[in-house]
């Protein structure tokens, strides 16, 4: 019975779920400080989450190799690093895990931005407006209902 609640546990904790008090991690990867501390506070009044920033997509695409978050939220422009956009790092992450829903948030309208996006599987597509964290919410909200269509144990034995 203890090895196979042992073998429970430690699958329940490689799927990522949320059963016995884990936090789910998220990486928000933006250099709007405004949109980091709007970020960062929607996800304090919610106990399931912990959340790691990154400023540029260099250093989250650098922590894949260690950590595999819940979600990553992936801004679009970076004027930090104007040479770089963020589908150019969504494009790496893809390489690295194809599996991790991202959340791709931009102030752009640009209709083929959309399109590239959603060729890269991104579970949303965000604008930066006034119900940008409405929309965030709704977008977390949907993806935890899809992860859990199939229920506890199809996931547990997941291959």
């Amino acid at each position: 019975m203890v090895a196979f609640l042992l073998l429970l546990f430690t699958k329940v904790t490689i799927q990522n779920f949320n059963i016995y008090g884990m936090e789910k991690l998220v990486f928000i990867i933006d250099d709007d400080p405004v949109y980091l501390n709007f970020m960062k506070g929607h996800f304090k009044q919610m106990d399931e989450f912990k959340t790691q920033v990154f400023q540029n997509g260099r250093d989250a695409i650098k922590e894949l190799d260690s950590v595999k978050p819940y979600l990553i939220i992936l801004d679009h422009q970076f004027l930090n690093d104007p040479a770089k956009t963020g589908l150019e790092y969504l494009k790496k992450i893809r390489k690295k895990d194809s599996a991790i829903p991202v959340i791709y948030i931009t102030a752009s309208k640009d209709e083929s931005l959309l399109a590239k996006t959603k060729k890269l599987k991104v579970t949303d597509h965000i604008l930066k407006d006034d119900v940008f964290l409405v929309h965030l919410r709704t977008a977390l909200d949907n993806l935890k209902v899809k992860s859990e269509k199939g229920g506890f144990f199809k996931k547990l034995f997941k291959k």
